[in-house]
């Protein structure tokens, strides 16, 4: 039978063994040109340091978070923005695999009228 303190070292490194992966991530800093369905100019999306953005000629913050996989099998982490012109809208960023340049980043924001993922941002290289 395992005592509390046994107990209380195996809970500890087993946490001291804990991936580093799943430590959630900001997309990577720089500039990022945004279209709906592909053919719609939506501006230009700068994520900058700190968890800030600016977006059209407004500024606000956004937060990540940890979603291993998305569909597609992509995997990449969660977005949420405040203020400025993407004011209360949710997405992921990820790197792409498929239809942009190999090693690109992609952020996918979800239009807040439909909820479904329209907008795309792609890192400008």
């Amino acid at each position: 039978m395992l005592t509390p303190k046994w107990i209380c070292l195996l809970i500890c490194v087993t946490a001291l063994l804990a991936p580093a992966a799943a430590q959630a991530k900001a997309p990577p800093k720089g500039k990022y040109d945004c279209t709906i369905g592909g053919s719609t100019l939506f501006g230009t999306l700068t994520i900058k340091k700190g968890g800030k953005f600016r977006h059209n000629g407004t500024k606000g913050t956004f937060k990540h978070s940890q979603r291993p996989t998305f569909p597609r099998g992509l995997q990449g982490y969660k977005l949420k923005f405040k203020g400025g012109t993407l004011n209360k809208m949710k997405g992921r960023w990820y790197k792409t695999v498929d239809g942009t340049p190999k090693g690109n980043y992609e952020i996918a924001l979800e239009n807040p009228g439909s909820g479904f993922i329209s907008i795309y941002c792609n890192k400008r290289k």
